[in-house]
Order: structure tokens, then C-alpha cells, then sequence
């Protein structure tokens, strides 16, 4: 038992909480008895922490503890201009491409040390069978779930970018139903969250999905679908570099339009939310209409755009075919005219189009240089 000296508190923290109650199923009565007579008099903060973010929700938050609480804290991940602290000597392209793999976790972060390549990093981190984040995904996966193979095709289905309801079915055979169930519980657990154009109303069928872990959309990308070409050293250096190096950049593009986001939630005052628009606009074939998106659309507190922007995360410089896009498709996003724009490229803009920009007041070029300088 703590001892107590006067009025000097004591700190007493239960990490992984739920893992003791599944133990010990009798031990959150018995707290809540012992907190409510004794616990809650003495000089005492009683901490409990867990990584089970549904197990907190349902059997702590309004469970047996239900009331007993005097604060609570939802530890998130870093944002990436915080995690790209962990890798000071990394270009800003390749911080982007570690917060790809890493997202904001610490651990993960920590183990990207910037004394080795990314590609050296990917290799003995996470694709070698010795690696410690070789299962990390799995066995996050697996203490929430215990019969995980469709949740996992589900998982693999949209990191592949087969993200509405419909598409996860047909590529993982599963029932539409099913497939519900199965997101509901993975949104549940805190790993994917559904998505509707920013601009749509809370009831809008127009649904997809994207899976909310950094690491675990990477994981499912890659590892996970490698299998057998993992079983050698060998094997897997070539797996690396023949198969994840070259569709990296590809992958690190939905990475690049998350930090461009978190960019005008930050850099725009007005801005009360951040998200992403699609729809169907016109061609210039009669009649004929095609699905668009706008990467970036940030909305005041009335829900109006107050910032739009497109996201490139190419070898080549934007031009002015990036601008004239988003400014085609700023009606249909719900813009007047007013909204400021915004135009991300992982290669810069072309010397006009820079020109250009500089002498516009409602024009803003930026670069994963600038977002590490804001």
C-alpha cells in the first residue's frame, strides 16, 4: 500500500488498464467501491492509462467507473510538423515520406532514427521478419479482435484505396452487410473513420472510409500483402526494393494531402474544420459529368469554404494547370470567389506561376520545406 506524508499527493498510474480488468473481471466494482468510500479523500491522483481506445469507451467511461472520473485526456498522435522533430536530418520530402510509414506515434517515430536511410529503416524496422515493427499492425490487430482475416481484408481492401462500402465488398467477396458490421467495429476500435465530402450534410450516403493510423495503412499496403517474399534476408531486400521503393511516393501522396490539411487548419484562422470534397461535375461533352475531387477545403464555423486547395506529389513542378483545375471545380465545392487558394507540390511551382502568385493576395504555393518552416 502507498504510504502517505501529509498533504503531498502521490501519483499511482495503472498502464494497459484493460488488460488487468480482463485478468481480474471483479477489480472495476471493487475500484469503484474503493474509490467512492476511501480513494477519492486521500492525497491521491489515480491515473488509469490503456491503448484499447473502445475497451475505455465502453467499460470505463460508461461502464462500472461511469462517474467516477475527474478528468480525462485522449492522448493523440503527433502532428507531422511535430513528428518531423524526431528526424532532423532527413530532407522535408523524406520527413513526409517517414510520417507516411510512422504517422504520429513516438515509437514508431523513434525507431526511423535519420542515422539511417528511409529505405535502410523500412528494411530492418519493418520488413525483416527480426524487425520490431515487423507485427506491430498484427498484434495491435489481434488484442482487439480475436478472429481478425476479414477485418484484415477489409483493412488491405482500403489501404489499396478501395474505400466506399460497395468497392470493399466486391474486392474482399465479403456481403455488403458484413462489410458494415465489420467497419462499424473498426470504427468502433478507433482504426478507420468514415468520410463524407466536408461540405455535405452529416446525413449524406456519399460515404467512404480511410483507415485512421498512418503505420497501419502502411502496413497493409505492404507488409501484410508480402507474405512469403518476406521469408529470407534476401528475398526481402529485393521486395523492398523492387516493390515498396518504387510505389512509395505513390503511397506517401494521401500521407502529403493529411499534412497539407493539418497545414490551413493551422495556418487559417477562420478555419474550423478541414477535409476533402468529391462529386460530380460537368465535362465539356454535353451532358456528361465525372467524379472530381478537391484535396483541401477548409470550412468556418458556418460550414462555408473559406480555403480550398490541391495537393501534387509528383517529380514535376506545378504549373498553371493546377490552378485553373481548382478554380474550375471551386463552384461546385460551394465558392464564390472568396476562398483562398491553396496549391501544394512536392517539386515546387514553375518560375510564372511563382511570379504570378506574388502578386496575388488569395494565392498560396507551398512545399514540404514550408509547412517544416511554419
Amino acid at each position: 500500500m502507498a504510504e502517505f506524508v501529509g498533504d503531498q499527493r502521490t501519483l499511482v498510474v495503472f498502464d494497459e488498464f484493460q488488460l488487468l480488468a480482463k485478468q481480474a473481471p471483479e477489480l472495476e466494482l471493487e475500484l469503484s467501491r474503493w474509490w467512492r468510500t476511501t480513494g477519492r479523500r486521500l492525497p491521491l491522483v489515480l491515473v488509469l492509462a490503456g491503448s484499447e481506445l473502445s475497451f475505455f469507451e465502453d467499460e470505463v467511461l460508461a461502464g462500472r467507473l461511469y462517474g467516477r472520473r475527474t478528468g480525462q485526456l485522449k492522448v493523440m498522435p503527433f502532428p507531422a510538423r511535430d513528428a518531423a522533430l524526431f528526424h532532423p536530418a532527413y530532407s522535408p520530402e523524406d520527413r513526409v515520406r517517414a510520417f507516411a510509414v510512422c504517422g504520429g506515434i513516438p515509437y514508431y517515430l523513434e525507431r526511423f532514427t535519420d542515422r539511417k536511410s528511409l529505405a535502410e529503416n523500412l528494411l530492418d524496422e519493418v520488413f525483416s521478419r527480426t524487425g520490431l515493427l515487423h507485427d506491430e499492425a498484427e498484434l495491435m490487430l489481434r488484442q482487439s479482435i480475436s478472429a481478425p482475416s476479414n477485418h484484415r481484408a477489409v483493412l488491405r481492401s482500403i489501404a489499396h484505396g478501395h474505400n466506399p462500402n460497395s468497392t470493399i465488398s466486391n474486392r474482399t467477396g465479403l456481403e455488403p452487410a458484413h462489410v458494415t458490421k465489420i467497419l462499424a467495429t473498426l470504427e468502433r476500435l478507433g482504426l478507420v473513420e468514415r468520410l463524407r465530402p466536408i461540405t455535405a450534410s452529416p446525413r449524406a450516403k456519399k460515404l467512404a472510409y480511410r483507415i485512421c493510423d498512418q503505420f497501419l495503412r502502411f502496413h497493409y499496403r505492404f507488409v501484410e500483402p508480402a507474405g512469403s517474399q518476406l521469408r529470407t534476408s534476401a528475398l526481402t531486400e529485393a521486395y523492398v526494393r523492387v516493390v515498396v521503393l518504387p510505389e512509395l511516393d505513390h503511397h506517401t501522396s494521401q500521407a502529403w494531402e493529411d499534412i497539407c490539411r493539418e497545414h490551413v487548419l493551422h495556418s487559417e484562422p477562420n478555419v474550423s474544420a478541414v477535409g476533402r470534397w468529391w462529386g460530380q461535375v460537368p465535362t465539356s461533352e454535353a451532358r456528361r459529368t465525372e467524379e472530381r475531387e478537391v484535396d483541401v477545403v477548409g470550412v468556418d464555423g458556418e460550414g462555408r469554404p473559406v480555403a480550398i486547395g490541391m495537393c501534387q506529389w509528383t517529380s514535376s513542378a506545378v504549373d498553371f494547370d493546377g490552378l485553373n483545375l481548382l478554380e474550375r471545380l471551386a463552384p461546385h465545392v460551394g465558392d464564390s470567389g472568396a476562398a483562398r487558394r491553396y496549391l501544394f507540390s512536392r517539386s515546387g511551382f514553375s518560375d510564372r506561376l511563382t511570379d504570378f502568385a506574388a502578386r496575388q493576395q488569395n494565392l498560396v504555393l507551398v512545399t514540404p520545406g514550408d509547412v517544416y518552416r511554419a
